[in-house]
């Protein structure tokens, strides 16, 4: 047997970072010890920030499953006809998994795809009910630490990780909101890394020594490298007021 060529897509590099300035005359004047909270929010802005870059790129995929006035839509659609009662059903988590599989996408963990999905999207499919498919049922008894904490966890063959960055816009039926919950296997996304993402601490060239920066650098860029393996679910939520 012989081994194919592989695919290539282009990847653009880029430049990324941020920096704060950290004073000696605001060590001096805070009522606590300013330097973790620095630390815990420089490190939060390079989360938040990268994760927007590589999820606008995700979310340029063209494998989408809608919910669109009471129906699921494997194909085509739009989002104008999202109306504000389409929220997230186990159906359309079962959708995206079966067409992972026949599309031969490598799961990511063991035998599971990975799932992105915001938390008000996550209340949905937790409080899904008429029907034992629902998550919660299966869960009650062999999952009880999951109901309790309030996580989804594994569901019909995906690993969900609630993140509030989630894509989400007014696109829907009436400005209605639309979130996108993302599944994904192995070779989803192509990844290329100049300089690893990592906090710098910069020079202090005050000639007081007051003025120490410090932030975070990288150089990395991002493409989607496999559409097969790459799906969105789009829906709203019962509970979005804004």
């Amino acid at each position: 047997m012989a081994i194919g060529n592989p695919s290539t897509v282009s990847v653009t590099l880029a430049e990324y970072g941020n920096a704060v300035l950290r004073t000696r005359l605001l060590n001096l004047f805070s009522f606590s010890d300013i330097d973790p909270a620095i630390a815990n929010i420089v490190a939060f802005n390079m989360v938040d920030s990268i994760d927007a870059v590589v999820l606008n790129v995700l979310v340029g995929g063209t494998n989408v499953i809608r919910e669109q006035a009471g129906s699921m839509v494997l194909s085509g659609g739009a989002n104008s006809s999202i109306a504000s009662t389409d929220v997230i059903q186990s159906r359309d988590v079962r959708a995206a998994v079966t067409k992972l599989r026949t599309n031969k996408a490598l799961p990511r963990k063991g035998t599971l795809y990975w799932a992105a999905i915001h938390p008000e999207v996550s209340y949905d499919l937790r409080s899904e009910s008429g029907t034992i498919a629902g998550w919660r049922a299966p869960h009650v008894y062999s999952a009880p630490g999951s109901v309790w904490a309030g996580e989804i966890g594994s569901y019909e063959g995906a690993y969900f990780v609630e993140t509030p960055r989630s894509f989400n816009d007014t696109t829907g039926s009436s400005s209605t909101r639309v979130f996108y919950t993302l599944f994904a296997g192995q070779q989803a996304l192509a990844e290329a890394c100049g300089e690893e993402f990592h906090v710098v601490i910069g020079p202090v060239v005050d000639k007081l020594m007051r003025a120490r920066p410090i932030g975070w650098y990288g150089v990395a860029g991002w493409s989607i490298y496999r559409q097969q393996a790459l799906y969105q679910v789009r829906t709203t939520s019962s509970i979005h007021t804004t």
